[in-house]
């Protein structure tokens, strides 16, 4: 009963958010879409014998059991193909930039809006999803370009830090650290207990999901990244070069793995369930889902794993947890946008949300208030759920208004400068000044 009254706590606070808020061709088709265009929202039979493609990263895939509900609903064949996120971006750019599209139902990340949403690529949906749709999802003005629909979110993505409480116990360590000083003194003393030779989970490879951890941590702080006109609020703030010296401190300390700069976010988010690492500085919620009982893998017990706010530079009260949502759009150049707008409404339905969420290899948190509240009114799903909805009235998005079309060059400097400061190549002070000339530079380019 207490897990429920948790749970019943943060669907209030949800309801709150949510009130606000609120390379390939395509692959042949066995027969030509009609002419005709079905209801919006509507799913049935008017692009039957239709066969659609998805290009998605694996926690946005549908195991074939699921997906054959939408067939036999339909009567469309799914095509599914998933690539790593990092390689995502570069396929569907490296298509449509031929004409092509790179699948009837593509991945959309929040970062890519604004440069896709410029160059024409993504379809509208307003004809093809009602209002309801749209508005229900959370994080849908995220996925807004000049007024057009473009995306349906479907993972209401955003980063906390995990911790196995278990490891930290053993170390004499009885509470998840507040500050970024409380963090790194916990992480020696796991080190020097022997309890785990590298105890921070943290990618350094020059990626995009380098960059995010860093965004976090700013945010965390109560700064931003940049400002609403793009420029390096970073510089500003004095946030650049803490965060950068903590990020020294850290891999200087031997509290993260040397091999961290070739590591992947889902590497990390592995060694972390496994036991390997007992911090996973920039969790997403998915990571819950990944350690419930019985889940391959995975060596954290039940209630041991706790999500929670990211520590600050001072305190872990005053800034934001970063919103990183996720959806799904359809290329202009599709030849079959009815049959994947009904691909999008099929699984934005509850019964696929949950779905979604529960299957270890999506884990995804669902972006519809009706999935969310049946998440976490279930029991089994325990306090974890209850302090992972607890974060959302704090999902603050990464950049006031949204990422620029130039925002891509921005986070792979970020990323590389992250990875020059962690191996002390640069000082902070000077990885602030030099970050800041780029920003401007990339600015200047763009206009």
């Amino acid at each position: 009963m207490k897990h429920t009254r948790q749970a019943g706590l943060a669907v209030v606070a949800l309801s709150a958010v949510l009130a606000t808020a609120l390379v390939a061709c395509s692959s042949p088709s066995p027969a030509a879409e009609p002419t005709s265009q079905s209801t919006p929202g509507a799913i049935d039979k008017t692009y039957a014998g239709t066969t659609i493609s998805l290009l998605v990263p694996s926690w946005a895939a549908f195991k074939t059991g699921i997906l054959d509900d939408f067939t036999q609903r339909t009567g469309i064949t799914v095509k599914v193909e998933t690539v790593a996120f990092d390689a995502i971006h570069d396929k569907i750019v490296t298509a449509e930039a031929s004409g092509q599209a790179p699948a009837d139902v593509i991945e959309l990340d929040w970062t890519w809006v604004s440069q896709f949403g410029a160059a024409g690529w993504l379809e509208p949906l307003g004809s093809y999803l009602t209002a309801d749709q749209i508005q229900g999802a959370a994080g849908s003005s995220s996925f807004s370009y000049q007024s057009k629909q473009i995306g349906l979110p479907y993972s209401l993505d955003f980063r906390g830090t995990a911790y196995n409480m278990t490891m930290l116990k053993k170390a004499g360590i009885s509470e998840p650290p507040t500050t970024w000083a409380e963090l790194l003194t916990a992480a020696k003393a796991l080190k020097a207990a022997g309890v785990s030779e590298y105890p921070i989970g943290l990618p350094l490879s020059i990626q995009e999901t380098t960059a995010t951890p860093w965004y976090m941590l700013i945010r965390a702080a109560g700064g931003e990244v940049l400002d609403a006109q793009g420029q390096p609020a970073f510089a500003t703030n004095g946030l650049g070069e803490k965060s950068f010296q903590f990020l020294r401190d850290m891999y200087a300390s031997g509290v993260i793995d040397p091999g961290a700069i070739g590591l992947t976010v889902d590497q990390v988010n592995k060694a972390f369930i496994a036991g390997t690492n007992a911090i996973m500085l920039a969790a997403y919620p998915s990571v819950v889902t990944n350690n419930k009982p019985g889940v391959p893998d995975s060596n954290i017990v039940g209630d041991e794993l706790q999500f929670v706010h990211a520590p600050g530079d001072k305190d872990n009260t005053t800034g934001g947890s970063i919103a990183l949502e996720e959806a799904l759009a359809i290329p202009a150049a599709s030849t079959h946008k009815g049959a994947a707008a009904m691909y999008l409404s099929w699984q934005n339905e509850t019964a696929q949300k949950v779905a979604a969420y529960n299957d270890p290899d999506q884990g995804v948190l669902p972006t519809t208030q009706a999935a969310l509240k049946e998440l976490s009114t279930n029991p089994d799903n325990g306090p974890l759920m209850a302090s992972v909805l607890s974060l959302l009235p704090t999902v603050v998005p990464v950049i006031p208004g949204g990422p620029p079309t130039w925002y891509t060059k921005f986070s792979a400097e970020v990323a590389s400068t992250l990875q020059s400061v962690a191996l002390g190549q640069v000082s902070p002070a000077d990885a602030v000044v030099a970050l800041t000339e780029k920003t401007k530079q990339i600015v200047a380019q763009a206009k």
